[in-house]
């Protein structure tokens, strides 16, 4: 395996790792998670399977693209059996992983037992959503209230601080080094949200962070060879 990415934070990690595995395709590339995440679409994939056996995912993964595979959980998937897992790390060139979950909101803080990441996890992308801007922390921040002020007062609003309250946080439960974190300011689709994520970008770069801010919706060609450090 050259490289387990592991996908976590807020505001746009499918689509990160959408990305990420489609820029990988002539590779073999596994599309997975720790979590739960819906299966990839046809177009996304070229194959998907649910509860493979070690042997089937092996194989599946000994040619070049794109297998998404995890185990049935109602209209999701989670994790594969350890088994699986182990069959794949093996086999594949790539294993990108869905390692959080936000419930759909651009920022996010962490219980202790998140993020989840496999142990073979070699790099870790980190997605902040600029969405959140100017929006009470109590609608954006999934477990907001894990921090004492905004649990006292959810109705404050998120700026430039708080996004990079979240991004150090997140990057705190890593567990991989610093060189291999990227942070990515995500959603940067009008100039306000720009701007504030060039500051928090600006910010977390003074502490050794690779940081880029953009909007992956309108251009993703940076993020693989960004990630990956090429």
């Amino acid at each position: 395996m050259k490289a387990c990415i592991a996908v976590i934070g807020a505001g746009g990690k499918t689509t990160a790792v959408r990305s990420l595995a489609h820029r990988l395709s002539g590779f073999s590339v596994l599309w997975t998670t720790t979590t739960h995440i819906y299966p990839a679409a046809p177009g996304d994939c070229r194959l998907l399977l649910r509860a493979p056996a070690p042997d089937a995912l092996a194989a599946a993964l000994a040619v070049p693209g794109v297998v998404c595979a995890g185990t049935p959980a109602g209209k999701k998937m989670t994790a594969l059996s350890p088994a699986a897992w182990t069959a794949a790390c093996k086999a594949a060139d790539y294993i990108v992983c869905e390692a959080d979950g936000a419930h759909r909101l651009p920022l996010k803080l962490h219980r202790t037992d998140e993020p989840v990441l496999p142990a073979e996890t070699t790099h870790v992308l980190i997605v902040l959503g600029l969405s959140a801007l100017g929006r009470p922390v109590g609608e954006v921040v999934h477990r907001y209230a894990l921090h004492p002020a905004w649990a006292a007062n959810p109705a404050a609003p998120v700026g430039v601080a708080e996004l990079c309250l979240c991004a150090e946080e997140a990057a705190a439960r890593c567990g991989v080094p610093k060189e291999n974190i990227r942070l990515l300011f995500n959603q940067a689709d009008d100039e306000r949200r720009m701007n504030a994520g060039r500051q928090a970008a600006g910010a977390l770069s003074r502490q050794g962070f690779a940081c880029r801010v953009g909007a992956l919706q309108k251009d993703d060609a940076f993020l693989a060879p960004w990630v990956l450090g090429e």
